[in-house]
């Protein structure tokens, strides 16, 4: 198997472990074979709106949590700001978790000295501060979605054909509808430009994204719900969009890779991952 690809910064957001469907097993490849100085998690990681009956948490939800702390056991920067759907953390801010700091929000300066906001961007998201209960329903909507699909998604992969989601097709159509949305990289941005920074790095939109706005970068780094992509810093501060797109052998290559390399720290009582204090977070 191939070298694990190394980036001095990578931005992560909207992994919405615990809702089925996800991808988790592609996130847990990704994580296996991508590293970096600083990674930040930058909200959605775990969706506590669907706790209860409708949570699903499988192996390779555990394993990426496990292949987290190990990466900040071995000196990885690892920065958590919690979402809207994770926000039981937020009570957490300011303090580190088996290595990983918790904050409300961070500033990142990219190797060429671009000063960089990082926060999910909820805040800045009026639908849903104005109706949280529109915002549940639209959640419970895309999970419907997400479910009627997966029949389409098994004869698209038997034919060969491109990817396509009904939920992420209904999610778009709103966002263009929505004044609310079209305007939210112009909001932030100008927040950012407010504030005196070079830029913003969030998620929350589930739309991986760059462009430039009077002056102020505006990079969103997607979702691992159904898109799985990133946003990379590289050792010069080149910045992209990175869609992660492996093949099926890779994928359980990698997940056999690290649930065999776990299974091995649990039985030498060396697993880093404590499923008590993940518990605490959410009462």
């Amino acid at each position: 198997m191939e070298a694990n690809e190394h980036y001095r910064t990578l931005f992560l957001s909207d992994w919405h472990l615990g809702l089925k469907g996800v991808q988790s097993s592609k996130l847990l490849a990704f994580l296996e074979s991508h590293d970096a100085e600083t990674i930040y998690l930058i909200g959605d990681i775990i969706d506590q709106w669907v706790l209860g009956r409708k949570w699903s948490w499988n192996q390779d939800c555990d394993n990426i949590l496990r292949n987290l702390m190990a990466k900040a056991e071995m000196g990885v920067n690892i920065v958590y700001i919690p979402g809207n759907h994770d926000d039981g953390f937020r009570k957490w801010a300011n303090t580190t978790i088996k290595g990983i700091s918790i904050q409300k929000d961070a500033v990142h300066t990219t190797a060429d000295g671009r000063k960089l906001w990082i926060l999910h961007g909820d805040e800045f998201d009026l639908f849903m501060r104005q109706s949280k209960l529109l915002c549940h329903l639209g959640h419970s909507s895309i999970q419907i979605l997400m479910r009627l699909n997966r029949p389409v998604a098994w004869i698209r992969r038997k034919f060969r054909l491109k990817p396509w989601s009904l939920a992420t097709s209904v999610r778009r159509t709103f966002q263009n509808s929505s004044k609310t949305f079209r305007r939210f990289s112009k909001t932030i941005t100008e927040e950012a430009n407010r504030r005196g920074y070079d830029g913003v790095v969030c998620g929350h939109i589930h739309k991986a994204e760059f462009k430039l706005l009077d002056g102020i970068e505006y990079w969103n780094d997607g979702d691992w719900v159904e898109s799985c992509t990133a946003v990379t810093e590289t050792m010069d501060g080149t910045m992209d969009i990175l869609h992660y797109q492996p093949t099926d052998f890779t994928v359980n290559s990698l997940r056999l890779r690290a649930a065999q390399r776990f299974e091995e720290m649990n039985l030498s009582n060396q697993d880093p991952l404590d499923v008590q204090l993940i518990q605490e977070a959410f009462l």
